[in-house]
């Protein structure tokens, strides 16, 4: 049994039929749900932030309308994105050995992202070439992982960079910001030194540069790949004594290591249902030995970490995300999901329309399944109802109830992600919802149901029946925008007796993911 699993068994949330091995063979899953059992606020880690790729892409009209899309629909507040201060932004720059600073494309950068209702997850990097020790680059856009040449040079630097943006955006709004230095320094792709040591310098130089500026600004680290390092760096912390405002690091859900620069990999889902969910509680427990309370932000998660990995367009996607966000409730402050686009260019320019990218949304903006697992969070009511189900997230407001709930099966995958996410993979039956709803107002309701799973919102079985071609067709793209519009497969009014009773079997298949909305009628 995993730790998680564990954990929820100790707490008496998980009865023997949702952990038993033989639950695909019962044939329903009995589902209450009490208006009256509120446990709190429901848990909003997930729509804290959201990733992006680097920011000269996000000056481009196309990734900005994305960016609102998600925003709009999904509720997300923070973006994170590697390379602020790549050469691309042409923010610094030395003239016979004196350091010039232009700050005018990150002002364009943040100023875009404030435009759109969001704020930044400021993430400190890469190193611009002169200031670089070093000449060793990643990824298609060339991002330089070496420390500072001029430890004294990269202080006045930091101090430069905060104390602008304060003035640039004022210093209130720049206090709810968060900065993290660096990103996966455990890997030397990231952080060509390849010193644990080395980075701990880099943090020490930055945290003591951004708060000699304004000590109320947020700094955190050490934001590595695969949940690493984190005791090591607190102990340092505690050590020198230097603050620590959060604790950011990453996990997926793929075996084989952390990095594929060039996406020219293949990995396979990892089976163990405690994947992710364990790095979030490990961590946890790490924090709390020490520094408890700390918020601890995962700055990058998802199914895969390779950037043309055809998991993330697949609609098994959908019920993963779910699977793993609840089973970290209450672990993180923030699970980042990597990425909200697949115009996103690690790798390179996006070859085709679905290419295993990231994102929620593939390069033509069409909604992938992982997209409306977002998007029914971000539709459920904003407290919390007590539930025995552990793959069922219930909720209440004054007027009404919704309910969300899946079946995450981990495949029997023979092959790797490639070839086995690039078949069509038609759903078996799965146990239905016998869903009850208790203590509601008697009184009419408008009841709708949605629907993700196989060819349920999933444009990409659809482009895997066409063959798969490279690029789509405006027709193609209007196609699956409407096999992806997210109708209800129910909407009618129902009438709920003097008992405040409501009752609803909801089928279900393999990685579905099923939306149930009661909203009382003001008539």
């Amino acid at each position: 049994m995993s730790f998680h699993s564990l954990k929820y068994a100790i707490l008496g949330l998980v009865t023997a039929a949702a952990i038993s091995p033989s639950v695909a063979q019962q044939p329903v899953r009995a589902v209450v749900a009490d208006m009256a059992t509120i446990v709190g606020a429901r848990d909003m880690a997930w729509q804290d932030c959201v990733g992006a790729d680097h920011p000269g892409i996000l000056l481009r009209p196309g990734n900005l309308a994305q960016l609102k899309l998600v925003h709009d629909e999904l509720g997300f507040k923070f973006i994170r994105f590697h390379g602020i201060l790549h050469d691309d932004m042409e923010v610094y720059r030395e003239v016979n050995g004196k350091p010039v600073y232009n700050f005018d494309k990150i002002d364009a950068a943040y100023g875009a992202i404030l435009n759109l209702g969001m704020k930044p997850f400021v993430e400190i990097g890469f190193m611009p070439h002169d200031l670089a020790s070093g000449t060793k680059t990643i990824f298609y856009w060339k991002g330089n992982g070496s420390p500072p040449k001029d430890w004294s040079k990269w202080a006045d630097f930091m101090t430069a960079f905060a104390r602008h943006l304060e003035a640039r955006f004022g210093v209130a709004e720049v206090r709810s910001w968060r900065f993290e230095v660096w990103n996966e320094p455990n890997l030397d792709g990231f952080w060509t030194d390849g010193n644990q040591q080395t980075y701990f310098r880099l943090y020490d130089t930055t945290v003591k540069a951004i708060k000699g500026v304004d000590p109320a600004l947020l700094v955190g680290g050490p934001s590595t790949a695969g949940a690493a390092w984190v005791p090591d760096f607190l102990a340092h912390a505690k050590a020198v004594g230097v603050p620590v405002d959060f604790v950011t690091t990453h996990a997926y859900g793929v075996a084989g290591g952390f990095l594929d620069e060039k996406g020219e990999g293949d990995n396979k889902l990892v089976a163990d249902p405690g994947s992710i969910s364990d790095d979030v509680w490990k961590v946890r427990g790490e924090i709390q030995a020490d520094w408890p309370g700390l918020p601890l932000y995962f700055t990058e998660w998802s199914t895969s970490y390779n950037p043309r990995d055809p998991i993330h367009d697949d609609y098994l996607s959908a019920a993963f995300i779910l699977d793993k966000l609840k089973k970290t409730e209450g672990g993180a402050q923030s699970m980042s999901y990597w990425t909200y686009t697949d115009l996103f260019e690690e790798a390179g320019p996006p070859p085709s329309s679905f290419h295993g990218g990231f994102g929620l949304v593939n390069r033509e903006g069409i909604r992938k399944a992982a997209f409306f697992a977002y998007k029914y969070l971000n539709e459920l009511e904003p407290q919390a109802l007590f539930s025995r189900d552990p793959r069922a997230i219930l909720s209440r407001s004054d007027s009404g109830f919704s309910g969300l709930f899946w079946d995450y099966t981990t495949p029997d995958q023979n092959e790797s992600n490639r070839p086995f996410f690039r078949k069509l993979r038609p759903a078996a039956a799965a146990p239905s919802v016998d869903l009850k709803v208790t203590n509601l107002k008697p009184g009419t309701y408008r009841l709708q149901v949605y629907r993700t799973g196989f060819k349920a919102n999933d444009a990409y079985s659809r482009y895997i029946e066409w063959g798969m071609p490279k690029d789509l067709s405006a027709d193609q793209i209007a196609t699956m925008q409407k096999l992806s519009a997210d109708l209800p497969e129910a909407d009618a009014n129902v009438t709920v007796s003097a008992d405040g009773i409501f009752r609803r079997t909801l089928a279900m298949r393999v990685n579905d993911v099923v939306l149930v909305k009661l909203e009382k009628s003001t008539r």
